[in-house]
């Protein structure tokens, strides 16, 4: 009885060992306090990688929400052309680069954008709360332009993804001196990716991305010409029946 008593505490042992692998981790150097300005940038961006039996630990959801956290996403601004921000955002980032290659990416990544009340927030009272949730918006319809995460996502999800983004689209043109600045483009790009993914449009295409993006380049020019397009073939795209 003693001897089933240890095995039974040893296990326990292990079991804590095991959650306090999965324990609440922080990034340890937070923007805005003392020890961020002190710290050098390339010492920070260290210091923001989760360590990687820690990051291959998390679930997806998770893991999705340390993405959201990441100290860096928004050195995506700090560029000319966001384009580059974004860029060296991703690659700096373990955590992004983890969440693109999950099966399930997709079910969080989708869940995510459509609870975000995009029709609510230039009703919301808090500026910095409204500026974040629109910057988190802008961020993720770069995942989709700028990296390979619509490689792991099949035919149906690809419309359904298109979908989602096209709203969002479409409901940016209402507020035009919000976006001709910021972001007006993104949702765009992303929607040309998808299509480009499922070849409804081409690189040879007056639309296509590379061509949107000699055109977008900064983000801050619109082509009326170019989105009407582009929205024509997202609306053919998503209301096919597979």
């Amino acid at each position: 009885m003693k001897y089933l008593i240890f095995i039974f505490m040893v296990l326990l042992s292990f079991s804590a060992i095991g959650q306090e692998k999965k324990a609440v981790w922080d990034y340890p150097v937070k923007p805005g306090s003392e020890e961020w300005k002190m710290t050098s940038y390339a010492e920070k961006v260290e210091k923001s990688q989760p360590p990687k039996e820690l990051l291959s630990s998390w679930d997806t959801e998770t893991l999705f929400k340390y993405c959201l956290d990441y100290p860096f996403n928004k050195v995506t601004l700090l560029f000319n052309n966001p384009n580059d921000g974004f860029k060296r955002a991703f690659e700096q980032s373990s955590v992004w680069q983890e969440f693109i290659q999950r099966k399930d990416a997709f079910d969080i990544y989708s869940k995510y954008i459509e609870s975000l009340p995009y029709k609510l927030l230039f009703e919301m009272q808090n500026i910095e709360i409204r500026n974040n949730k629109l910057f988190t918006l802008f961020f993720l319809e770069k995942i989709v332009s700028e990296t390979d995460f619509v490689a792991n996502v099949d035919s149906e999800n690809k419309r359904k993804l298109a979908n989602i983004i096209l709203q969002n689209h479409l409901n940016k043109k209402n507020y035009p001196e919000e976006f001709i600045g910021f972001g007006y483009n993104s949702s765009l790009s992303a929607i040309v990716k998808i299509l480009e993914s499922e070849n409804v449009i081409t690189a040879n295409d007056k639309i296509s991305l590379i061509n949107l993006r000699k055109k977008t380049d900064n983000e801050y020019f619109v082509d009326n010409e170019i989105d009407t397009a582009i929205i024509a073939k997202a609306l053919n795209f998503v209301n096919v029946k597979p």
